[in-house]
């Protein structure tokens, strides 16, 4: 089965509707409480030119395609210091349809093709290609499993999809353990594949290495299909996008892909889950690019863009459009707002608004000044609102919003552990 993956030349039909407004470097006026904090695109505000905003790789992928430039290495570190957050995507879509993250997608994967990846990228790559997964990590998959106390196998209401992250970073470690007693107090029982689990490919993609993408992904889809599961519940928003988003690319994913938010939150609704110890600080929920705008569930269109009256363009039959509405936003705030003594305050920037954390995009591994400027302005804006602590629901956001910690005084944490001191 061929894959969907967009091609520059696939997208130009999207991108010539650009008009160069620059809107997709900031939220739509409508959303904007302040100018201090009225910027969506990290690169952008970074690097202050307007190559780096959606709109300018644009016009850079264009170019690219019409052999007008090529792929210098000035050129590849533009590229690729960006995100991927899709805040420029979001605003382009407040008011029209082209599709820029696909185009920055595509860009990644023409430079990929052309030039090779960056250093600090090839250094990830190869160690997918040695131990199975991108963490710098000792150890297996499966070890957390005796300390949960839990064997590997398929039955349950459904099958944990624990994720790289979780399962073989230390400092994550115990917000699965967390995670675990949630979901058991809640009465779900659920199945895990341990050391079998295979990796979903997402930084592959990113990096624009679509070959190595459809292996992993296709080695999950099957994975899934033979565990027999008929819903998959992903503790990393990291895979939970990819297997909602990207993974319908490459082949058909039956069960259903949920976070444990979801189900919490549900569970709470019908009183199974109750927390009961006060958490008595100032919170400031962070919505994790993965978890909210990028998590819309991929909508392919085969369809025939026309032109009627000489000057409508019209599309047969009409083009479903992912506009960020759609990701998961109101769970996580729930199951806080279930915690007694809970004050929680908003950001700014929220839902598909929010900024990024600057951990998305692989960025760290090359651009890491970059990366913690995006953390520092994300946790500047926590502290403008009044925030204590920030609670987000993404293992990296987690990781780069910490680096800011010493300098705003605020503590991030997961929300698998707020939640769990709660019960």
């Amino acid at each position: 089965m061929p894959t969907k993956h967009k091609t520059i030349e696939d997208l130009k039909k999207f991108a010539g509707k650009c008009v160069r407004c620059s809107l997709c470097k900031f939220p739509p006026l409508t959303v904007v409480e302040s100018q201090r904090f009225s910027s969506i695109c990290p690169a952008y505000l970074e690097y202050k030119f307007h190559a780096h905003s959606g709109g300018g790789k644009i016009v850079m992928a264009m170019s690219l395609q019409e052999g007008r430039v090529e792929v210098t290495d000035e050129m590849r570190n533009v590229i690729f210091q960006c995100t991927l957050c899709g805040g420029c995507d979001m605003v382009c879509k407040f008011s029209s349809d082209i599709e820029i993250l696909e185009m920055l997608y595509a860009l990644r994967a023409e430079s990929f093709l052309r030039k090779g990846p960056l250093p600090g990228h090839k250094e990830i790559l190869d160690r997918i290609d040695k131990v199975g997964h991108p963490i710098f990590a000792d150890g297996n998959k499966g070890d957390w499993l005796k300390e949960a106390g839990i064997s590997p196998g398929t039955n349950g209401d459904f099958l944990l999809f624990v994720g790289a992250r979780y399962a073989l970073m230390p400092n994550r470690r115990k917000s699965l353990l967390n995670l675990v007693k949630l979901l058991q107090r809640a009465g779900y029982s659920f199945g895990v594949l341990g050391d079998k689990e295979p990796y979903c490919g997402r930084v592959a993609l990113d990096i624009g290495d679509l070959e190595r993408f459809n292996k992993a992904a296709k080695e999950t889809i099957e994975a899934i299909k033979s565990s027999g599961a008929k819903k998959i519940v992903c503790a990393d928003v990291e895979d939970y996008t990819t297997l909602r988003a990207h993974f319908p690319k490459i082949g058909k994913l039956d069960p259903e892909v949920l976070h444990p938010v979801e189900i919490l939150a549900e569970a709470v609704k019908k009183k199974k889950l109750k927390f009961s110890k006060p958490f008595s600080k100032k919170v400031a929920y962070h919505d994790p690019c993965n978890l909210g705008r990028l998590s819309e569930i991929y909508q392919h269109w085969n369809g025939e863009i026309k032109k009627v009256m000489g000057q409508l363009i019209i599309y047969d039959p009409p083009r479903p459009v992912n506009r960020g509405a759609g990701g998961c936003y109101d769970p996580p705030r729930e199951l806080l707002d279930a915690v007694p003594g809970m004050k929680r305050v908003e950001f700014e920037r929220r839902r598909e608004y929010a900024f990024c954390c600057g951990g998305e995009g692989h960025l760290y591994s090359v651009f890491p000044e970059f990366a913690d400027n995006t953390a520092l302005e994300r946790m500047t804006e926590a502290k403008a609102v009044g925030a204590e602590v920030v609670v987000t629901a993404c293992p990296n956001c987690i990781s780069n919003l910490s680096s800011a910690t010493k300098a705003t005084g605020i503590e991030v944490f997961d929300i698998y552990d707020v939640l769990a001191q709660a019960l």
